[in-house]
């Protein structure tokens, strides 16, 4: 298991950098892929539990999230939002025999969860800076879920919360948090030169990386809980599928953005 969870970091890790570096319509594609097959994985779990969840209209709503925000019409992001929730409450008031309220309230909050959050990606990602600012973040992201990994399987002894996620440990938590933290410190401190933050900014920024990551990971492991699954698919070799991968991104993103944002605006 180790041993796949390492060789495909290493056939990753560089398509993600790539369409980081390139940006414009080839990381936009890049986001397209990832909310589509996401959505994909989304809706097959939700049939493990004989909900109806609309693949469709998943896959026609995240990618209008992305095409929305990647042509900065944010003005429609509100009115997107409500006509989806027309479409589904007609296309659930057609199939009262097949569809419930419940199965397109799952859709929406699919198309939201992978479709709204990818958008920061985007967002951070057009800021000035934004490709420095996505590496540093996709760094604190992996640089805590590595250290979470090996501390809590190799010293992790309490369990975090085990009705929702059996495997993740007290110890793997903090081990995450310090750890990044204390890296983008060593980094502020050490290389001030290529580091566009002082220590206090690398420390706050780490810090809400490091815990939103953890509430990215923990909000999928109640996803695939109630849905009664381990992983969300098996995409990726060692790690489970595409939400398995990117959840922790999906939740660290619109924290960056912010902070990144704040720090531009001061």
């Amino acid at each position: 298991m180790l041993i796949l969870r390492i060789i495909s970091a290493l056939v990753g890790i560089p398509i993600v950098l790539a369409a980081v570096y390139y940006g414009g319509p080839w990381y936009a594609l890049f986001l397209l892929l990832i909310v589509n097959v996401g959505a994909y994985e989304y809706n097959t779990l939700l049939k493990k539990q004989n909900y109806n969840g609309s693949t469709a209209y998943t896959f026609i709503g995240v990618s209008l999230f992305i095409a929305t925000i990647y042509f900065e019409q944010f003005q429609l992001l509100y009115p997107l939002v409500m006509l989806l929730f027309f479409m589904l409450f007609v296309n659930t008031l057609f199939s009262m025999d097949r569809l419930s309220l419940a199965d397109s309230a799952f859709t929406l909050w699919g198309i939201i969860y992978l479709g709204g959050f990818a958008g920061f990606l985007l967002m951070l990602r057009a800021l000035p800076d934004g490709a420095m600012f996505t590496f540093i973040m996709l760094a604190g992201v992996w640089i805590h879920d590595t250290c979470a990994y090996f501390i809590g399987m190799k010293w992790g002894m309490r369990k975090f919360s085990p009705e929702i996620s059996p495997n993740k440990s007290v110890e793997g938590s903090i081990a995450g948090i310090a750890g990044t933290v204390a890296i983008f410190f060593s980094l502020a401190i050490l290389v001030p030169e290529y580091s566009p933050l002082n220590p206090a900014q690398a420390v706050i920024l780490a810090l809400g990386i490091a815990v939103f990551s953890q509430l990215g990971d923990l909000l999928e492991s109640v996803l695939k809980r109630q849905l009664g699954v381990k992983d969300s698919g098996g995409i990726i070799p060692g790690h489970g599928g595409i939400l398995d991968r990117f959840d922790s991104i999906l939740l660290a993103a619109p924290f960056t953005y912010a902070f990144f944002l704040l720090i531009n605006m001061i």
